[in-house]
């Protein structure tokens, strides 16, 4: 199966398009570029052959051939491995691929129709939208996640944060920015609100948000036919500049808990 090798110095512009199968993307302090094609099944060991992998400039990009199989029953997946320097850039585009990339990225772009996307630590802005599929992200700055039916997790934001989902629980460690999250089904928790606007929504499950210790949060909580509860201090004065954090919290069918942060 086909294996290239590049010299690269600095931080490339990686992207990759494939089919089905998996990406596994390791960022780390090197200044080479590798690329393995590896077919997981025999009737896809034409596509993995014909892969097109270049490098101009840098950019590298990582292209399966397309294949329209109308009433197949054929298995062609297909392994794509690469190895870029720390800080380099992602971008993927799959049809039914599970997607993991660890080490250190400047921004990651990552789009799936069936799958996982499993993302390590990005210095800049994060996109990872999937149809069906978990999304989970170590860090980032800007971070937009969408799935229509699977989990969200993001450990730490550094600006704001984007979330919709149709089912499935979403899950924040730490939010420096603004949050909007949204779900029909599923729980939503933020461990640690800082600054900006929370604003949660959903239909059927329960909203929970720690806030973090010092900060004074202005607090719009609704549910039909849930519980709120708020365990933070209540201060009969407010801030002569207003309150740091805003939280817009709505529940139809759930309870909404604010805490503060040490006790999520």
């Amino acid at each position: 199966m086909p294996d290239y090798t590049f010299e690269t110095p600095e931080p490339v512009d990686l992207r990759i398009k494939a089919a089905s199968g998996t990406v596994t993307v390791l960022a780390a302090d090197t200044t080479t570029s590798t690329v393995e094609v590896t077919a997981l099944d025999d009737d896809a060991r034409d596509m993995a052959e014909e892969t097109t992998v270049r490098l101009s400039g840098r950019s590298l990009s990582v292209e399966t051939p397309e294949r329209r199989q109308i009433l197949s029953i054929k298995r062609r997946r297909i392994a794509i491995t690469v190895t870029v320097p720390t800080g380099s850039s992602l971008s993927t585009r799959t049809a039914s691929a599970t997607v993991s990339a660890t080490g250190r990225y400047g921004t990651v772009s990552a789009h799936t129709a069936s799958g996982r996307i499993e993302l390590d630590q990005v210095d800049g802005d994060v996109e990872a939208h999937v149809a069906s599929g978990d999304v989970t992200i170590g860090s980032g700055r800007a971070v937009s996640a969408h799935s229509a039916s699977g989990q969200i997790r993001i450990g730490h934001a550094t600006g704001d944060i984007d979330i919709k989902a149709a089912s499935g629980k979403i899950q924040v460690g730490v939010a420096e920015g603004s949050v909007r999250a949204k779900t029909a089904s599923g729980d939503i928790s933020i461990d640690e609100a800082r600054a900006g606007t929370v604003a949660l929504d959903v239909a059927s499950g329960d909203l929970r948000i720690g806030v973090r210790s010092g900060v004074t949060a202005h607090l719009d909580l609704r549910s039909v036919s849930g519980r709120i509860v708020s365990e933070l201090p209540i201060d009969d004065d407010a801030p002569d500049d207003g309150a740091p954090l805003q939280i817009r919290a709505r529940s139809t069918s759930g309870n909404v808990l604010v805490v503060p942060a040490a006790r999520v």
